[in-house]
């Protein structure tokens, strides 16, 4: 079975082309980002990254996963918004809870650490607190 965490981690290293900062975004080491990578790949028997000395560049896999990883997360964080929501006396759109909508899924037990808001620009699924 694939872990989901693993997924939030290649989300972060395929979105940074890095491992060293997907470890430094998520406040985890880098040899984590590395095994999970790994798991994921073996799993699913396929190289998804191809790593040089100074970059990674995802494999034609790699793309279709990053894709459906985000998307995925994204719903995640707002089922997460919703459920928390569960109770209120007002019930407020997700869009108006702090964290919620597509902004990624910071903060759902998913991690060891929370994540640190990232220092990287255009990155959408980093705002409002982070995946």
């Amino acid at each position: 079975m694939i872990d989901l965490n693993d997924l939030r981690i290649f989300a972060y290293v395929a979105s940074l082309g890095s491992f060293s900062l997907a470890a430094d975004a998520l406040q985890i080491h880098k040899s984590s980002v590395s095994r999970s990578i790994a798991r994921l790949e073996s799993m699913l028997d396929a190289p998804l990254l191809e790593r040089t000395t100074r970059k990674v560049v995802l494999t034609e896999r790699g793309m279709d996963l990053k894709e459906h990883c985000v998307e995925m997360l994204a719903r995640v964080n707002e089922t997460i918004g919703y459920a928390g929501g569960i109770g209120d006396t007002a019930p407020q759109p997700l869009a108006a809870r702090p964290g919620a909508g597509t902004a990624g899924v910071a903060g759902v037990g998913l991690a060891r650490r929370r994540p640190a808001r990232p220092r990287h620009a255009g990155l959408w699924m980093f705002s409002a607190g982070g995946f």
